[in-house]
């Protein structure tokens, strides 16, 4: 009943004239706030080598020249007392054969030395080098297995 009454007493009340109404502000196009001015800056570095590695360069080279030192498996030598005469054969874990003679590389590898029963490598990895060799193994027999 409350609401009913309040309905009326507003219905009641006589509607104000248009220039009595608040007056409303004009109408103003917004404002454009100016665009920030981005600047990009990009950090240069220079290393001065001087006989050291670069930083910048990753330690794992381009092995696609051939497989890893560690994936060889020597197969056989023909030695010979002129160096340059003496060939090695190896096989990789995926069964490919390879024959090097002195200097060659393979993968991240370079015959040094060919020996009678030991080949000599350098072995270069993550940016140093090292030495290792791989011994042919004989059988009682004397052939290689």
């Amino acid at each position: 009943m409350k609401r009913a009454i309040l309905v009326g007493a507003l219905c009641a009340l006589p509607a104000l004239p248009v220039a009595a109404q608040a007056p409303t502000a004009p109408a103003t196009p917004p404002q454009h706030t100016p665009e920030p001015e981005l600047v990009f800056e990009r950090e240069v570095y220079q290393y001065g080598a001087a006989g050291r590695r670069d930083p910048f360069r990753p330690l794992t080279s381009d092995n696609s020249a051939g497989p890893m030192f560690a994936e060889l498996q020597l197969t056989g030598i023909l030695y010979s007392t002129d160096p340059s005469q003496s060939r090695v054969s190896f096989r990789d874990s995926n069964k490919k054969q390879y024959r090097l003679r002195r200097g060659d590389t393979v993968g991240n590898a370079t015959v040094v030395d060919i020996g009678r029963t030991r080949v000599v490598f350098s072995i270069r990895e993550f940016g140093m080098t090292r030495t290792e060799s791989l011994e042919l193994k004989l059988t009682p027999e004397g052939a290689s297995r």
